[in-house]
């Protein structure tokens, strides 16, 4: 009977140790995902001079769909509800938050805007999503460079 219990343990301590790497390759794959939208979304922003412009938005939705980036539009309303100005385009996987800068010069004075791009790790577990509220640790964030 001892015997018994100590492999019953043993098995429970493998799976769990299983889980735990099959769930850390899950967050993984997806922040890199995550990650690399973000770095693209960018890089586009960048070059249409903000994402006001349709051409820039068709380009990054383009993007979204050949990365098969699919994020829960719950995380996004969440966002635009904590971060007053945050805007989401279409619910697609990214929000941004527009920062105006203006800076003084010897010849003039300069205002531009940069933007705070955020993209989202899609972990579709529903115990850890709803009991841990993982939020913030769930987001990718960057900066676009100053936009005159």
């Amino acid at each position: 009977m001892r015997d018994a219990i100590g492999q019953v343990f043993a098995l429970q301590v493998i799976l769990i140790f299983v889980m735990l790497i099959n769930g850390y390759m899950a967050y993984s794959v997806n922040y890199t995902r995550a990650f690399r939208v973000k770095n693209q979304i960018v890089n586009i922003i960048e070059q249409y001079e903000g994402p006001d412009n349709e051409e820039a938005i068709t380009k990054i939705n383009d993007y979204i769909t050949r990365m098969t980036y699919d994020v829960d539009n719950q995380q996004m309303v969440q966002f635009q509800n904590d971060n007053k100005g945050a805007k989401c385009p279409g619910y697609n996987g990214w929000c941004y938050v527009p920062h105006q800068v203006s800076s003084t010069g010897a010849d003039e004075d300069r205002n531009g805007v940069y933007y705070t791009i955020v993209t989202f790790v899609n972990i579709d577990i529903p115990v850890v999503k709803n009991i841990l509220g993982l939020g913030s640790f769930l987001q990718v964030v960057g900066e676009t460079r100053t936009i005159y």
